[in-house]
């Protein structure tokens, strides 16, 4: 059954293509602030410099006294490249060649909005991309039956609001509303129904999309006018995706794929992204010098199973997963040097999900990683500040041997990397 791969695992690889782009562990887009980019994310839970707070600890907000409004944008390369180490099919050699850079340049935006409105209590509103990429490896690639191209847009909108109860102590709470729109394409190997063994390639294409909703939370605890503590907590969000899926043949085996039940038809499946949590400390060294750490922690192992449900027998299938869950470590230095200038660096290590081998596929080919980031915020007036960093992320070389339902097994090696640039305009009303 040439086909059957064809759609088996598309939820599966809807959510695995974003690895190649974002930059946390999994799939997770943690871009989310240009700030927190420049110190590579760390403490982030407690650092509450600006109203991306909103996203990484809404009770931060309490650390705002002006009205705020934040515009960032994220410039995201990554590099992704496979080198083949015996890939086949049933023991022929795959043609095609190596998919060059699968990935694309994307561009990750970012607004923040926070009002307070008394001493105690601050309101806010974010907008981001949690999840989402482009990639595509042509046409003609070995691992073609695997992935040809992804293409994932989200849209967060996340609501906060957060008091302080106490004079140390600040609480905070927050509404996801998410979206989610999705293609993704891959090859099918159509040579049985040809009556040939030799290759000949269709495609098959799945759009599917979905809103849903969860909650961030959060506390923050000034220990001391120098030291705060930051713990915060983002829910799952359950996807109930529905959409499409379409068969493209060639015109010589058309009839043959139509009378075996290989034709277009709804699908539908059901996808929970992880909870997470974080722990952070923020410690102000001397009236220039600020430290800040932190540990975060990702509910992978959510990934079991993946179901795959059609009114067309064809597309209807189950992917067991042995996804385990992941820690995140990071460790920034901030430098305010005078009034108009402030410098950040920071570094961190994300481990990958992934167990091994045999779990890696050409969509998600994710490995550990360790961040190397600097930033820089621009005071230009009372009113308006500038910020702007960059961050290399050093991905470690990983093997990949993804064998499908049909015999085609992708046997090779990764070799990735990632450069982010972002730029930031904070506004401040009176």
């Amino acid at each position: 059954m040439p086909m059957s791969r064809a759609t088996q695992f598309g939820f599966y690889f809807m959510f695995g293509a974003v690895s190649n782009s974002v930059m946390a562990a999994g799939y997770a887009l943690i871009e989310q602030s240009i700030t927190g980019l420049g110190r590579a994310f760390s403490g982030s839970a407690a650092v509450a410099d600006d109203a991306s707070t909103i996203f990484f600890n809404p009770a931060g907000l309490t650390n705002l006294t002006r009205k705020e409004m934040n515009m960032g944008l994220n410039l995201i390369a990554p590099r992704a490249e496979f080198s083949d180490r015996g890939s086949n099919a049933n023991g022929i050699p795959l043609t095609g060649g190596d998919g060059s850079n699968a990935g694309e340049m994307a561009a990750v935006p970012n607004f923040y909005y926070a009002q307070p409105l008394n001493e105690k209590t601050v309101v806010g509103i974010g907008v981001g991309a949690p999840y989402g990429l482009v990639t595509d490896y042509g046409d003609s690639w070995q691992g073609r039956y695997h992935a040809i191209r992804s293409d994932l847009l989200t849209v967060n909108i996340n609501p906060s609001i957060a008091f302080k109860p106490t004079e140390k102590l600040s609480l905070g709470f927050g509404v996801n509303l998410q979206y989610i729109d999705l293609e993704l394409t891959q090859a099918a190997n159509f040579g049985v129904l040809s009556g040939t063994p030799q290759q000949n390639d269709g495609r098959v294409r799945l759009t599917a999309d979905d809103w849903s909703w969860g909650y961030n939370l959060g506390m923050t605890y000034q220990f001391t006018e120098t030291t705060r503590m930051g713990l915060s907590y983002r829910s799952k969000i359950t996807h109930d995706l529905t959409g499409e899926g379409e068969f493209r043949t060639p015109p010589n085996v058309s009839a043959s794929a139509t009378a075996l039940g290989f034709r277009d038809g709804d699908i539908n499946g059901r996808v929970t992204l992880p909870e997470s949590a974080s722990i952070a400390l923020h410690h102000q060294l001397n009236p220039k010098w600020a430290v800040m750490a932190d540990a975060s922690w990702t509910r992978w192992n959510r990934f079991e199973e993946l179901r795959i449900n059609s009114d067309v027998q064809r597309l209807n299938s189950v992917k067991e997963e042995d996804w385990e869950n992941s820690m995140r470590y990071g460790l920034g230095l901030e430098y305010r040097a005078n009034d108009r200038w402030s410098w950040r660096a920071g570094i961190a290590y994300d481990e990958t999900p992934i167990p091994n081998a045999q779990r890696r596929t050409p969509r998600i080919p994710d490995s550990d990683r360790t961040w190397l980031a600097f930033g820089a915020s621009y005071y230009y007036s009372d009113n308006i500040i500038l910020d702007a960093a960059y961050s290399h992320i050093f991905m470690k070389d990983t093997n990949i041997d993804d064998t499908d339902a049909n015999g085609n097994q992708l046997l090779g090696r990764y070799k990735n990397s990632v450069d982010i640039v972002g730029v930031q305009l904070r506004w401040f009303f009176d």
